[in-house]
């Protein structure tokens, strides 16, 4: 069955509303905005929704009002203009009685939740007469509202995940060369599987962050006080001595806080008292080049220290790059997307993953539950 066969059903919805928020207003909606398709389309076929998604990591069982959906509920109900009922606790069934759409409350509120609690799942799947699932961001999680209700109604999966899954399939089985592969971040050892599944795959890889600096490290140059792990450096070794063709690319100058300001350094002149905070000007050149020449792209995480200028200008120039080469690119990791969408970028990428954690196991090849159950 496909999202467009349901006609005239309650549908139980997992979407994943997982936004960043700031002083009770929310900060992107990009995630929210991605779930607008599935609902107009299952509206448009007389369906009744229930709508359900976490927010943050509350104390199971605890109602605590800063993690309530309450505020994501009215944001969702203004955008689409439709009337949305906000529903604090599970009831026993729901009457639509002038309404279309409900919204439960915080799934994580909800004792046995996380654990995927069978009774929990039950009494969810007991609303609704068939589940929708469309919240790749939480697609490597067993619980309740991803894969629990399952056991106990049909599952459908809704357009955004069809979509993501379908692009980066794409990507994954694509034949096309070259593939260029850009993964930064702060921590090497939340991706190092991932850095060793994608170099089997790819022809060229560049890293940022405090990724780069670790590999810098581990190539034997000197990175000062920038951000590292080193208990990774000797797995950076290895992986570096396994790479006999060098597809990892390393830049040639890097943008460092010196003693004497902001400086562009020699990637071979960095001091003790330097640190690195994005990549330099040559080197963005030479990215931008292999950009140019790449049939495909994979990004995941800013080059540099974004929240702070200069140091964006790596990040800022890379996604002006992709954007303009018309390459088949695929963006995943949401410090990314603002970077995007602040230059009006997002119609040029074929995909802008809402997955984090999810997106990084599906490629290093790990199992998630859910995609059995959908059939994608």
């Amino acid at each position: 069955m496909q999202l467009e066969d349901i006609v005239s059903k309650r549908v139980l919805i997992r979407f994943d509303y997982n936004v960043p928020m700031g002083d009770g207003a929310i900060v992107n909606d990009f995630r929210i905005r991605q779930t607008y398709a599935t609902i107009k389309a299952l509206l448009r076929n007389n369906n009744k929704l229930i709508i359900t998604s976490h927010f943050g990591r509350p104390i199971e069982g605890t109602f605590d009002e800063s993690f309530s959906l309450k505020p994501i509920c009215k944001y969702l109900s203004d955008k689409l203009e439709i009337n949305i009922e906000f529903i604090k606790d599970i009831p026993d069934e729901i009457n639509f009685s002038n309404y279309d759409v409900a919204m439960l409350e915080n799934a994580r509120f909800n004792i046995g939740e996380k654990r995927c609690d069978p009774k929990l799942s039950q009494r969810l799947a007991s609303l609704a007469d068939i589940f929708v699932f469309d919240a790749f961001g939480v697609s490597h999680r067993e619980e309740c509202t991803t894969v629990g209700v399952t056991d106990y109604l049909d599952s459908v999966a809704g357009l955004n995940i069809k979509h993501e899954i379908n692009t980066i399939k794409k990507l994954v089985e694509s034949k096309s060369r070259p593939m260029t592969i850009i993964i930064s971040g702060a921590k090497v050892s939340t991706k190092i599987v991932l850095i060793k599944k994608l170099l089997e795959k790819c022809d060229n890889m560049i890293l940022g962050g405090g990724i780069l600096n670790t590999f810098l490290k581990a190539k034997g140059y000197e990175v000062g006080s920038s951000l590292l792990e080193d208990n990774f450096i000797q797995e950076a070794r290895e992986i570096l001595e396994s790479d006999s063709t060098n597809k990892i690319l390393f830049p040639s100058d890097l943008l460092c806080q010196s003693k004497k300001g902001v400086a562009n350094i020699d990637v071979s002149s960095i001091s003790k008292n330097d640190v690195i905070y994005d990549i330099g000007t040559r080197s963005i050149e030479k990215i931008k080049d292999i950009v140019k020449k790449s049939s495909s792209v994979f990004w995941n995480g800013p080059l540099g220290y974004i929240e702070k200028k200069p140091f964006n200008r790596g990040t800022e120039e890379l996604a002006k790059s992709i954007a303009e080469h018309n390459c088949f690119s695929i963006v995943g990791g949401g410090d990314t997307l603002p970077i995007i969408e602040s230059l009006n970028l997002q119609d040029n990428y074929d995909c802008l993953s809402t997955g984090g954690g999810s997106l990084l196991s599906y490629l290093e090849g790990g199992s998630l539950p859910i995609l059995d159950k959908l059939n994608l």
